[in-house]
Parts: C-alpha cells; structure tokens; sequence
C-alpha cells in the first residue's frame, strides 16, 4: 500500500460468492450500521466508487451497483462482475473507500495514534508522551498517553483539547489538576 493509501478506511475482505448473478460476500471491519444504513449516510450509501485491494496489495477502482446486508455479511455486486467465476476471483480481496471528511474538531483514531502529547505550563511546552490507545465510555473518548512507565488517562473533551495538527502528529492539551 501506498502513501496514497493512508486515505483509505477499510471496510471488510470479501470472502465469498453470493449466488450466480456476481454477487459476494463481505465480512465487514466496521459496524454494520456504520455502512448499510439507508437513508443515513452510510459509508456505501454514499460512495459508491470502491477500491478492490488485492492480496498482493494491487489496487483497483470498482463500481458498487448494490449492497444489502444478509445474515452478518454485507452482500455487493460490483459492475463488470456478473457470474459466479467472475465473482470468485475477488475472493480474499478487502474493499475500500476514500475517507469522508468529518465536521471540524473530529478526527480518525488512526491520525490519533502515535500522535505527540503537549500541555503549556510556565515554561513553556511540556512533553507527556503518545496516544498509544483510544477508547470510548459513552459520554466521550479516553486518549491513553504514556511516556516510559507513566500513563495517563485523558478525557478527550473539546474543552481541555487545545490544539491538534495531524500533519506533525502533534496535540496539546489542557491538563486538569489531578490526572
């Protein structure tokens, strides 16, 4: 995968042929609902121009003509597929698409990862390590920084969140008395 590539979200790997009119089978990385939900902007409902990633990494542009979901599998039919041997040859390939923009102050876990951690202080700026996870707890994310054998256990609330520049991978927060 390329450079290119880092814009991608991955939606799942195609694992088999569904019937005989070049339909297949996709187990899916991502929440359901996330992909299929009509009517509210799902991933595919809204981009129907798709990536085939190959095993060998190849990529290909395809055209996604339907999709329901099935039983926990999302069913696809891609164009230019249109028999079952066609179809069968797309086994083990992932399917993608390019990342939607999100609305300002949300990013991708994956932007966040590894992402530098900063606080202001009197001197200045203040190392606290890197996000090494991320979690959710209902009401809003935790961001896990850590730094040697410290952690540190961040609410990411909008409020204590100062600054976040995903090209230098740099974030510098307000930190609460007490964390």
């Amino acid at each position: 995968m390329g450079e290119s590539d880092k814009n991608l979200i991955f939606l799942g790997e195609i694992v088999n042929t569904q019937g005989c009119k070049g339909e297949v089978r996709l187990i899916s990385y991502l929440p359901l609902s996330s992909i299929v939900t009509k009517g509210t902007g799902g991933l595919l409902e809204s981009m129907k121009d798709a990536y085939l990633v190959g095993p060998d990494g190849e990529k290909k542009q395809a055209l996604i003509l339907d999709m329901r979901e099935q039983r926990g599998y999302i069913i696809l039919k891609f164009a230019g597929y249109d028999t079952i041997g066609e179809a069968g040859r797309l086994k083990k390939y992932k399917v993608a698409c390019n990342r939607p923009p999100l609305p300002k102050g949300a990013y991708y876990v994956r932007d966040l990862m590894g992402m530098e951690v900063f606080t202001k202080d009197k001197t200045g700026l203040r190392r606290l390590g890197k996000i090494v996870d991320i979690f959710g707890t209902g009401a809003n994310d935790i961001y896990v920084i850590k730094e040697k054998t410290k952690e540190i256990l961040f609410p990411a609330l909008k409020r204590l969140v100062k600054e976040v520049d995903i090209n230098k991978k740099r974030m510098i927060i307000d930190l609460p008395e007490g964390i």
